[in-house]
């Protein structure tokens, strides 16, 4: 039998322990999607959240970057939780559950951390979908990732200096996130983005395999073929998208990036 809640969407989560900045125990929000089924296992409820401080040259939520945006809206844990029960049939019946994306979640990982432990309350299965760009080590993070079943950590590029070039930034902190999840032996996914003229080569490919290949946490590698459904947005936001003329990578490129994967003893999906 289903337990019911009380919802009052007016109500802030109740405050455990706030954290940093000025977290009022609010969300900010790009989007929902209500039934997404490529964002972690089974059909899932899917909260994008505003933020990030990467800069991805194939980006295709280049709307997420900015914390503050006219068309972002501030949600409570309660007022998500009233859409997401009246999705969990659905949801369970499918093996699914939530997934926190964006964005970058960790931006706002006390929110997540609350949300994450609303939805376990109701054993509902959490899912963090990350760039590992975690700017605290700390009691929030560790509880966040106590209430998650599942990260699906996307590694870009392990060379530092093409990952520099393809997202704009240093990839310091993903690596030191992938290196604590393997620790915690936390579950986790990894994604990678093939990228033609970036990700796609073979060198690419082993230094990902080196790198993951003794992370018993990894339970798979996603293939994501680099797509240009996303490029209209940087026009709308006054950007240039800057891969134009670049197109989706072909099968035996992906084929042959799966090969050297699994050579490292990884189960890969595409």
């Amino acid at each position: 039998m289903q337990t019911s809640i009380a919802i009052n969407p007016e109500t802030p989560a109740p405050a455990k322990d706030l954290g940093h900045r000025h977290y009022n125990g609010k969300g900010i929000v790009h989007s929902v999607e209500s039934c997404g089924a490529v964002d972690g296992p089974g059909l899932r409820y899917v909260l994008f959240l505003q933020g990030c401080l990467m800069r991805c040259l194939y980006c295709h939520n280049r709307d997420t970057w900015d914390l503050h945006t006219e068309q972002a809206q501030e949600m409570t844990v309660p007022e998500v939780m009233k859409q997401v029960m009246s999705y969990r049939h659905y949801l369970r019946a499918t093996g699914g559950g939530v997934t926190a994306t964006g964005g970058e979640p960790l931006l706002q990982y006390e929110f997540v951390r609350d949300w994450f432990t609303a939805c376990q309350e109701h054993d509902i299965h959490t899912c963090l979908d990350s760039n590992g760009y975690a700017l605290h080590y700390d009691s929030i993070l560790d509880d966040l990732l106590d209430h998650t079943n599942l990260v699906m950590l996307d590694l870009k590029q392990i060379d530092p200096e093409i990952h520099k070039v393809l997202v704009g930034i240093p990839n310091t902190k993903t690596l030191k996130f992938a290196h604590y999840l393997a620790e915690r032996k936390q579950p986790a996914r990894v994604r990678y983005v093939v990228v033609p003229g970036y990700t796609d080569d073979d060198r690419s490919a082993h230094l990902l395999g080196e790198f993951i290949a003794d992370m018993d946490n990894v339970e798979m590698v996603e293939l994501l073929p680099y797509h240009e459904l996303g490029a209209h947005k940087w026009a709308l936001c006054g950007d240039t998208y800057k891969l134009t003329g670049v197109h989706p990578p072909p099968k035996e490129t992906i084929l042959k990036i799966k090969s050297i994967l699994e050579s490292y003893g990884k189960n890969i999906i595409y």
